[in-house]
Order: structure tokens, then sequence, then C-alpha cells
């Protein structure tokens, strides 16, 4: 599945890795029912690119990470962000 190589991919450590990981599926469980069953792969993808992304520049914990994460993805699904 491609989302759980974008979380793998990267100079991370194994409890990064973990952590990221966590952080992805506590996020994409609050999400998926948002999501259309026709977009969810491209979804997951955007989601986990998000995860990485703030995981990145960030040491939240995977919950912390999760939230940051949901309230991105979903202000840009709803709108009220504008993609970078």
């Amino acid at each position: 599945m491609r989302a759980r190589r974008i979380v793998q991919t990267g100079a991370f450590d194994p409890q990064d890795v973990e952590r990221l990981q966590a952080a992805f599926e506590a996020a994409w469980l609050q999400v998926e029912a948002t999501v259309p069953e026709r977009e969810r792969e491209a979804a997951r993808e955007y989601l986990a690119t998000v995860v990485v992304s703030a995981g990145n520049v960030s040491d939240l914990d995977a919950e912390e990470l999760a939230t940051v994460a949901v309230r991105t993805f979903l202000s840009i699904r709803t709108g009220t962000q504008s993609l970078p």
C-alpha cells in the first residue's frame, strides 16, 4: 500500500516510524468515513504525506500528530485552507 510506504520512507529511526504509523492509522480512522470510496487510496496517500510532513518538523507524540493531521486534512478537503 502506497500510504504505508510514504510513512516508512525517509530518514526516520524505528521509533519515529512507529510513531508516524500510529498517527496515520489513528488519523485515518477519524477521516475515513468522510472520504468517498473512489477517493480513498488518494486520500490515504495525501494523509500519509501530511503525517510525515508534520512529524518531520515536530516532536509531537502519535496522538498529537494524528490530531494535527486530521485538522489539516479536513481543512483542505473542505476548502478552508488552500493547498500548498
